[in-house]
């Protein structure tokens, strides 16, 4: 059973008001309020990377579950994440968790579990092949929101182990555990208010018998979606005999490159269908936008879609929805039942995009709409499915609340967080059973990449700081002396690599009576600050508090 979980905290991460809307922002937000509220822990761990920010994460945490306990853990601190056992963090790479469990000297100390949203971005395409390279364990994990995106992973991950076996002759690539678990939501709160959409359709002119299509997302051709085929359909459709069409947007425009894309796109594409541009950041025009409409559609063609939340929150909302065959749209919208998947395809030089994007003569919104460029959905078919749901209200009611039911049935929080669970029970484990990899050698460094400096730069002094070497006291040095000097500007670059107050007034005491060696000395100090003792020998010599002599049998480097 799981008690307690850490998650790598951060509000970029896992606040998503007074921010800008993002997908991976959204998503994080509502997986913390379903975490709390169906995990059934008894105490939530932040990993924090500086203890300032513990208390934004204390009172965040009481305002989204009263009386839960907040537990803080540091990469210096990390024992309330070891009781946990489980590190969840809001992205694919695991490189870096796993390099710093490594440090800590033991690799079962606790799990790893990332989850994808973008995965085409320089650094998320970098960090998964790092992750080859690094003590990434069989009990860590990376979920997968859908099974297009598990697929895109593993062919990743399957195409560098090659390379690194055929380059390097490696025999073992470590491989992670790469489950799929959807996205969730709370559907309760996307209930709609028909009062309040009849209130709305009247004030945008929508009659009673016009039909309103609703897009909901960022209006971004670099990240979205490439409206024009959308706007081609929809005018075919408005062509036939039939009801009127609109539009509603509630979103926000990237730039202005997206904002006449979007606005000019529609007025030369689809001259029959009214479109409707709303401010989708202001709560109160956004359920009533969500109220006014009649049916949802999402026709993304954009690799940096993943899962897609809203078609879900769509189904939530009891909307019959129409999105392209993309991606997690594939698992959430069941097609002819809760709504239609438009066919697409993907051809093109595909080198040559990523070549670019490699040597940087592309940025990643270049790399996204090159991609989209070569991405096309089948008009025609989008066409007839606006124009069916448009003319049959028997058959938009029927999708709608075969979609309400498998939104709650498939993703809403309650069902979604015990696959959480299970998955970190089986990292467990794993953990206690599983051959290891990558196993700790005595005497050589935990991280190759990141060694001890000390050791990588051992040439450079004339003396490392030897046990044997004997400190001596500098007349008139004291305590007082060493404060004073400390409260000078760029005394101190780091004060948590030095020992305490308290141990360096013991050690300059103890020199006060004669010198006396290096090991001697540290190991007057309480424990918990013995392996500070050797940096703060060598900062009381940069003060000119002390001298370290060389040790008769000590050698310059």
């Amino acid at each position: 059973m799981i008690r307690s979980a850490a998650i790598l905290y951060s509000s970029d991460a896992f606040v998503s008001e007074a921010q800008a809307r993002l997908g991976r922002r959204v998503a994080g937000d509502s997986f913390l309020n379903g975490l709390l509220r169906h995990g059934g822990l008894e105490a939530i761990v932040g990993l924090m990377t500086h203890d300032r920010e513990f208390p934004q994460f204390k009172a965040d945490i009481a305002a989204r579950a009263p009386g839960l306990e907040a537990r803080a853990a540091s990469y210096e601190a990390p024992q309330p994440l070891l009781d946990a056992g489980i590190l969840f963090q809001p992205g694919p790479r695991l490189a870096g968790a796993a390099f710093w469990r490594r440090r800590l000297g033991n690799q079962r100390s606790f799990s790893i579990c990332g989850i994808t949203h973008t995965t085409s971005t320089e650094r998320i395409l970098d960090g998964l092949a790092e992750g080859l390279t690094a003590p990434v364990q069989p009990w860590d994990a990376i979920i997968s929101t859908s099974r297009a995106g598990q697929n895109r992973v593993r062919r990743q991950l399957l195409e560098h182990g090659h390379y690194l076996q055929h380059a390097l002759g490696a025999t073992r690539i470590p491989m992670p555990m790469l489950p799929v678990i959807p996205l969730g939501i709370d559907c309760a709160s996307f209930t709609r208010n028909p009062a309040l959409g009849a209130g709305y359709r009247q004030a945008l002119g929508i009659g009673h018998e016009d039909i309103a299509f609703i897009l909901v997302g960022r209006l971004s051709m670099r990240t979205k979606l490439s409206p024009l085929p959308m706007y081609l359909a929809l005018q075919r459709a408005a062509e036939r005999r039939g009801r009127k069409l609109h539009l509603i947007l509630p979103g926000k425009f990237d730039d202005d490159a997206s904002r006449i894309v979007f606005t000019e796109g529609a007025k030369q594409a689809c001259p029959d269908v009214t479109v409707h541009y709303v401010d989708g950041h202001d709560a109160e025009v956004y359920a009533k936008a969500w109220a006014a409409a009649d049916v949802f559609t999402l026709p993304a063609d954009n690799i940096q879609e993943t899962f897609g939340l809203a078609p879900v929150e769509a189904m939530a909302a009891g909307l019959p929805v129409v999105v392209t065959d993309w991606d997690g749209f594939r698992d959430t919208v069941e097609h002819g039942v809760t709504g239609f998947r438009i066919p697409t395809i993907m051809g093109g030089n595909g080198g040559e995009i990523s070549f670019r994007y490699q040597m940087g003569t592309d940025n990643h919104a270049s790399f996204l709409r090159n991609v989209a460029q070569s991405t096309a959905m089948d008009i025609g078919a989008a066409a007839d499915a606006y124009w069916r749901l448009a003319e049959d209200a028997n058959l938009r009611r029927q999708m709608g609340e075969a979609g309400k039911a498998r939104a709650r049935r498939m993703y809403d929080w309650a069902a979604v967080i015990p696959q959480y669970l299970a998955l970190w029970q089986e990292q467990a484990r794993l953990r206690a059973k599983a051959t290891e990899f990558a196993p700790l050698v005595k005497g050589r460094q935990p991280v190759p990449a990141r060694p001890d400096p000390f050791m990588l730069f051992a040439e450079y002094p004339t003396h490392r700081l030897d046990p044997k070497q004997r400190v001596s006291l500098v007349p008139g040095a004291s305590l007082e002396r060493l404060q004073a000097l400390a409260a000078i500007p760029g005394t101190i670059a780091r004060g948590s690599l030095l020992p305490s107050l308290p141990a360096f007034r013991l050690m300059l005491d103890r020199l006060a009576q004669g010198s006396m060696t290096a090991a001697e000395l540290g190991g007057l100090l309480p424990m918990d600050q013995r392996s500070r003792a050797a940096a703060g020998m060598v900062w009381m010599m940069k003060l000119g508090l002390i001298t370290i002599s060389p040790a008769e049998d000590a050698k310059p480097v």
